[in-house]
């Protein structure tokens, strides 16, 4: 197949939809498949056409408006990639097109160039009007739906009623054998956290759970790592607690290590799709803590019984962490069953669902 995979940042920028496109697209390449990939040219001095990992990437001209000074995107830079992705597309011809899913305006500009069309969905928005009118307009742009759970199937089918024959699910995925080790001795009491460092993540409800856990477990550490528009809020926050780290971005090897050696993985987020970070996590044996938001789909996996769901509080939160500290047998049953998860998950099982579903698309069945 020829296909042309449609994102708004690419490598070398990789937050979790980059690597989620990252590693489908790679792997699709080296099944045989040509793969293309259509993105911004968020740095000026990134080439405009390079091949990585066998795909060939086109990045559109350079966009200085994209980000605000204050780390969000703004509506000129948005209008302008979503007229360079039609325009770059309609000059080529692919198998299938596959579109993420923000800044969304791009995938409704590129539907008269690019059929079929399939979108994927991170994540459903109900409590913003504009965004919630945005995605009625986003769901029929697409000939095909692609949800990353099924807490986000669910929503296109209850609150946007995409029929459920229109929507497959395809997760996240991990490499499995990467960070997958039983052989690294956990420093008891250390808390992870990895992601975006935005409101919604409520990073500052973990740091104010975790003064909480530190006043009962000394030995309690705390590591954030992520970068985002309350990076300097967050820093600033934690130099004022003890063992608390803000790192900003890591390199993989210096994450690895730090997953490998963690004892518990934390994320308050109020909105989420499917996190990597968590799958990541996982592999590496770490039960995780979360809060149960209505729009938080990582709250769904606490049924698989490798991590906890609490109610939206720092007070909660805390007295989840230290459940988990104080009985070992539960953190040890939590950690099995974190790394049997992940194991379902690895990226060439992921992969080989996705070859699947596109080579269906392509013929249109």
């Amino acid at each position: 197949m020829k296909i042309a995979l449609v994102i708004e940042l690419f490598y070398p920028h990789m937050a979790g939809c980059e690597r989620r496109f990252f590693e489908i697209g790679r792997g699709l390449s080296r099944r045989g498949h040509e793969v293309h990939v259509f993105t911004l040219q968020h740095d000026a001095g990134l080439p405009r056409e390079e091949t990585i990992e066998g795909m060939f990437v086109h990045r559109f001209p350079h966009v200085g408006s994209y980000i605000s000074p204050v780390g969000f995107r703004t509506l000129n830079g948005i209008f302008k990639f979503s007229l360079a992705t039609a325009a770059r597309l309609s000059g080529e011809s692919f198998d299938v097109y596959y579109s993420n899913q923000w800044p969304i305006i791009h995938s409704i500009f590129a539907r008269p160039v690019a059929s079929p069309l399939v979108q994927e969905w991170c994540e459903v928005w109900t409590e913003s009007l504009k965004v919630i009118m945005l995605q009625k307009l986003l769901k029929r742009a697409g000939n095909y739906h692609v949800a990353v759970s099924e807490f986000t199937r669910d929503r296109l089918i209850n609150f946007l009623k995409i029929r459920p024959e229109k929507i497959s699910v395809v997760p996240n995925g991990v490499e499995y054998s990467k960070f997958c080790s039983t052989n690294n001795k956990k420093r008891w009491g250390r808390i992870v956290y990895v992601g975006r460092l935005v409101p919604h993540k409520h990073v500052d409800v973990l740091i104010d759970a975790y003064r909480q856990v530190k006043e009962k477990a000394p030995e309690a550490e705390l590591h954030i790592v992520g970068s985002g528009p309350s990076f300097s809020q967050v820093k600033e926050e934690a130099s004022n607690t003890k063992d608390c780290f803000v790192y900003g971005f890591l390199p993989d090897d210096e994450m690895l290590d730090l997953l490998k050696h963690a004892w518990l993985f934390a994320m308050p987020s109020e909105r989420e799709g499917s996190g990597i970070a968590v799958l990541e996590a996982m592999a590496a044996g770490l039960p995780f803590v979360t809060l149960n938001y209505p729009n938080n789909a990582a709250k769904e996996l606490t049924r698989f019984r490798c991590g906890l769901g609490v109610s939206p509080s720092s007070h909660f939160l805390a007295s989840a962490i230290l459940q988990c500290y104080n009985d070992d047998k539960m953190w040890k049953q939590m950690s099995n069953e974190a790394r049997h998860f992940a194991k379902t998950h690895d990226w060439s099982l992921v992969i080989g669902l996705m070859e699947s579903f596109l080579e269906k698309v392509a013929v249109g069945v």
